[in-house]
């Protein structure tokens, strides 16, 4: 079975031949350390591992290895920002296109809180004074011919976000904190900045699908809506906030391509899954295994048929501390659990504690098994 098959099968709850396999870019990537080690593991002479995703540490996966481990999905997405949108200030300090500060801890950036755009923003007339960035030509350079590229090869092609979603966009311009309280503190200042996030994605979602619509079938959308313990705000307030603005935001990008849209959410979001189905998601991503309510078992039972479920397979505790003989088991229990409607991916990109032969065993067994 072609790569583009199997997935569209899988994508309208058909039988395919095994499981389509997305891994490698996206939300389900690999940091930069992490592919060093197992190109060395495998015996790959490779000398150069490029960035994809500079504050994350993501890299950009080799075509081939891509090839090796039979991934179905290819994606592509916005050029990193322009020299004159970012400002370097050291080795260890940047600030982005949105003017947010960036320092380096570890293998990671971590954003400063309190220099954060809109940190101190107290009004609507704080909020309309902020300069959001725009679509620059350069960014979408090569966009179109890559879509057209990996369309015409036979694989599914993921258009993925070039941001947070309206909801964590408004947290790194305000600060996590302060957006949490002035939902109920100031409710006006956020509709301002949620309004504001929502027209930075639309902006930048129209231009990226004129280019490449026409070869891409999913688009990938990233809003984080949980923590480990369940959702970061109360189902009520995001009914009131974030949902009118998803359910907007995915209306228009359906309007502008003929494309499923997955959404990529980490934490215990299970209170939220009705109404992000509602919204018109069409696949959720990571299903993120050891989160409160984000049981695979129950999660299936309850919305097998309702939504495409993606990922599912444990970045905390499985992949990097398990042995190979108990990541065959765990792969094989999430595709028998979720059977047909299932994309196999791990929960998250996979960091540089994980052994190279698990990831291995992992993708071996996608592979191979077929119940």
């Amino acid at each position: 079975m072609e790569h583009i098959e199997r997935v569209l099968k899988t994508l309208n709850y058909k039988q395919v031949d095994r499981v389509p396999i997305d891994f490698g870019a996206g939300v389900s990537g690999m940091h930069y350390e992490f592919l060093k080690k197992l190109l060395k593991f495998m015996g790959f002479n490779y000398s150069t591992v490029e960035i994809a995703h500079r504050w994350t540490g993501t890299a950009k996966v080799p075509e081939f290895l891509l090839k090796h481990f039979e991934v179905d999905f290819r994606h592509v997405g916005l050029n990193p920002p322009t020299l004159s949108e970012v400002q370097y200030i050291s080795e260890d300090v940047f600030i982005d296109e949105f003017g947010i500060v960036f320092k380096r801890c570890g293998h990671y950036y971590d954003m400063i809180e309190e220099k954060k755009p809109l940190y101190h923003a107290k009004s609507v007339a704080d909020v309309e004074k902020y300069k959001p960035p725009r679509p620059v030509d350069e960014r979408f350079r090569d966009l179109r011919k890559q879509a057209r590229k990996y369309y015409e090869e036979g694989y599914a092609v993921v258009l993925d976000s070039f941001s947070g979603g309206i909801w964590e966009l408004a947290q790194w311009l305000h600060g996590i904190s302060n957006a949490m309280k002035n939902l109920i503190l100031n409710p006006e200042l956020m509709e301002a900045i949620l309004d504001l996030t929502l027209e930075i994605h639309k902006t930048f979602w129209e231009r990226m699908l004129q280019e490449a619509g026409d070869y891409v079938h999913i688009v990938l959308y990233t809003d984080d809506y949980g923590v480990q313990t369940g959702p970061q705000i109360p189902p009520r307030l995001w009914e009131k906030f974030i949902f009118p603005r998803l359910r907007d935001l995915i209306s228009f990008i359906k309007s502008n391509a003929k494309v499923r849209v997955m959404l990529h959410s980490c934490g215990g979001i299970r209170p939220l899954i009705d109404g992000i189905i509602r919204a018109g998601v069409d696949i959720l991503n990571p299903i993120q295994p050891r989160a409160k309510g984000m049981n695979r078992k129950e999660l299936s039972k309850e919305y097998g048929g309702k939504i495409i479920f993606h990922g599912g397979l444990d970045v905390q505790e499985i992949l990097p501390k398990a042995s190979p003989e108990i990541i065959e088991k765990e792969v094989k229990d999430i595709i028998n659990t979720f059977k047909r409607g299932y994309i196999f991916a791990p929960a998250h990109c996979v960091q540089p504690d994980v052994p190279p032969q698990n990831i291995l065993m992992a993708l071996r067994t996608a592979l191979t098994y077929n119940p």
